[in-house]
């Protein structure tokens, strides 16, 4: 079933809003591995991202019925499942402090951009697993989603200096795991 064909989707949705379990249970199924593709980007774990797309989906199935069928479901859910990230992010970082030191990152140039073009989407999930939290959502957010600097500030209430700094670090973070892969080259700060 995809994701991005509504029309697909919507005798499934038109029987979930009508509470038929059977319907609900497929469109779950249909839906989650997109949803937990989105949330990991966001996440050091997967229970984490599980955490997130199960509270992703309570929305999702609370707010069906204001669900447009115009409107593709995948661009709905993503923005769903990124919005109950944000808050899952929020609701931690009252809990705890969740920036780190950095090591080393004074000799690194910060551009990868071009690094990042290269390497396997599956390589750069793992190596975005490994940022602190607060660098993983911004580079997430910015780079991924496209979000801007003003909005991530607003969502997660910081400036948008901060964001800035937090997304430049976060690159650098991934230029340094990768040099450690032997996937960047290492330079001298000037």
């Amino acid at each position: 079933m995809n994701l991005h064909e509504s029309k697909e989707l919507l005798p499934l949705i038109e029987n979930s809003i009508k509470g038929k379990r059977r319907a609900h249970n497929a469109l779950y199924k249909a839906a989650y591995p997109y949803a937990m593709s989105i949330a990991l980007r966001y996440t050091a774990t997967a229970e984490d991202s599980a955490e997130i797309v199960n509270e992703a989906f309570y929305k999702i199935f609370s707010y069906l019925k204001n669900y447009d069928p115009s409107q593709s479901f995948a661009a709905w859910l993503r923005k769903v499942v990124v919005n109950t990230a944000i808050d899952h992010f929020n609701a931690r970082t009252k809990r705890q402090e969740v920036l780190g030191g950095f090591d080393d990152d004074r000799y690194l140039e910060p551009e990868v951009d071009d690094l990042i073009e290269k390497i396997d989407a599956q390589e750069l999930l793992f190596h975005i697993h490994n940022l602190p939290p607060t660098y993983r959502m911004v580079f997430s957010l910015f780079a991924v989603e496209g979000y801007s600097h003003k909005d991530i500030a607003s969502q997660l209430g910081i400036s948008e200096g901060t964001s800035k700094s937090n997304y430049h670090k976060a690159k650098t973070k991934l230029k340094l795991q990768l040099f450690k892969k032997g996937l960047a080259p290492k330079k001298q700060a000037q």
